[in-house]
């Protein structure tokens, strides 16, 4: 009778199975409709294309809870973020509806976006299908929160229920942190959306501990508006941001900066509490804030997100308590954050660092230079697989994307040289060889429209496999650099 009592139901256990499947799971079966792309045979497998609309899920559950908010369903629930005023409501969700199609059909965007996905399935691999988790992860570096003064976490938490975003798995165990006033506004309640009327915009941004930076990205644009508004045409997900090598296989990565703000360049070493930049809204940033996430690895497309502890933090929980809801287990000693909870940074003096702060990367610039080159040139070839699968939409013909692909790689060089003539702006390599890599994407394309004597094959296909070809160029040069090729 006990065993028959404490088994559960064949429908508790289906439905434990079904809500145990993610939406990424999913998106992931979408894959298998390129089959039918390149094999004609197979050309009812182009149905699994429809799995690719569950990459909107997150939208879409956004969406739907900001809805039910709006109703009044849950009202009666305490979380942690009710005593929060961010900007919500209708405009917000307008904004959200609004920048889906806008980011779906950016090239710069939904590469990142697809390469976080298929990123995943790399770091799974990586850890030998268990990614890293609090209870068995084991931090090298001490880390410090990477700001100073009181700041919202208003997203993240190691607790899965509260996670920033669960999958892809690079921002599983990222925070987005904030500045409110007492009453749990980011702004004044008196002014409007500008993005200099928000507290924590062009604050300082810290490196969280010892290291070397590895990568930096400050030339993408900012939107004078939030609300829910991102920048249109924001070149990635991230904006500028820094990525810092503080330890063996972890990384930390600080993004949404303020353009031009970033006062470090790849090669420097940096000191924990040295200021790199200021907090910003670009990128994906529904308002101004500072992205924060530790990784495993230095690219943050293919990386697994490292829970973080961090040391000389005082932490106040105005609203619902994750932990005492959860029962979750606090570690001793340095402690991790959780959504809803107001966090400082104490000067109750720094630990020791780490010695394992050295990159393979610090005695040889040229070495990382070639690799953040090789790198861009690997997205310059994703970026042209995705535009050949959507211009297949509307010009079928594979001689006339080629040409448009080698068009758009012309024009960047013309814009560059422009740029450099016109006000003296450095050529940046990265941006040369994203251009290259749209280049090489062309003459890809070029050579299956070419070839006379194999299968048609439309353009989904033929872009799908550049993309792909892109995606395994960007992690055979990344892990050649993440192992120490890159030193000379």
């Amino acid at each position: 009778m006990s065993n028959q009592a404490t088994s559960p139901s064949l429908g508790s256990r289906l439905r434990e199975r079904i809500q145990s499947i993610s939406p990424f799971s999913l998106t992931l079966l979408g894959l298998i409709g390129v089959l039918g792309n390149l094999v004609p045979q197979l050309e009812i497998l182009k149905l699994f294309h429809l799995f690719w609309f569950f990459a909107l899920w997150p939208f879409v559950s956004m969406l739907l809870s900001g809805t039910k908010q709006s109703l009044g369903f849950g009202a009666d629930d305490e979380g942690p973020r009710d005593w929060l005023e961010i900007d919500t409501g209708w405009r917000g969700q307008i904004a959200v509806l609004l920048g889906i199609p806008l980011s779906f059909f950016n090239p710069l965007v939904f590469r990142q976006d697809a390469m976080q996905l298929l990123g995943s399935l790399v770091a799974i691999g990586r850890h030998r299908g268990s990614l890293p988790n609090p209870e068995t992860y084991d931090q090298t570096a001490s880390y410090r929160l990477p700001v100073e003064g009181t700041w919202t976490v208003v997203n993240g938490s190691p607790i899965k229920e509260y996670s920033h975003s669960w999958f892809p798995a690079t921002q599983r165990y990222a925070y987005d942190l904030v500045i409110t006033d007492g009453e749990g506004r980011s702004r004044p309640v008196s002014t409007d959306t500008r993005i200099e009327n928000y507290y924590c915009y062009d604050q300082p941004v810290l490196a969280p501990a010892d290291g070397v930076v590895i990568d930096v990205h400050d030339d993408g644009p900012e939107l004078g508006r939030a609300g829910g508004f991102s920048h249109p045409f924001k070149r990635s997900l991230t904006g500028n941001a820094v990525t810092i090598r503080h330890a063996e296989d972890e990384y930390s990565t600080l993004a949404h900066l303020v353009p031009g703000s970033i006062e470090v360049e790849p090669g420097n070493r940096v000191r924990r509490g040295e200021q790199i930049g200021r907090c910003g809204h670009s990128g994906n940033s529904a308002e101004p804030h500072l992205h924060f996430q530790l990784q495993d690895h230095p690219t943050f497309e293919i990386s697994a997100g490292l829970p973080v502890r961090f040391d000389d933090v005082d932490v106040n929980t105005p609203g619902g308590d994750v932990v005492e809801e959860t029962s979750w287990t606090e570690p001793d000693g340095s402690r991790y954050i959780h959504v809803g909870q107001r966090v400082s940074h104490t000067t109750d003096g720094e630990p020791q660092q780490s010695e394992d702060t050295a990159s393979p990367f610090e005695t040889a610039s040229s070495g990382l230079s070639r690799v953040r080159t090789l790198g861009r040139v690997a997205t310059g070839v994703s970026i042209g697989g995705f535009v050949t699968v959507l211009a297949g939409v509307v010009v079928p013909s594979l001689q006339t994307t080629a040409l448009a692909l080698a068009g758009l790689a012309g024009l960047g060089l013309v814009y560059q040289a422009g740029r450099t003539l016109v006000d003296g702006t450095r050529v940046r390599l990265g941006v040369l060889g994203t251009v290259c890599g749209v280049g090489v994407a062309s003459a890809l394309v070029g050579v299956f429209a070419a070839q006379e004597r194999l299968p048609t094959r439309d353009s989904s296909g033929v872009g799908t496999g550049v993309f792909a070809a892109g995606f395994l160029l960007y992690i055979a040069v990344w892990e050649y650099g993440r192992r120490g090729g890159g030193s000379d």
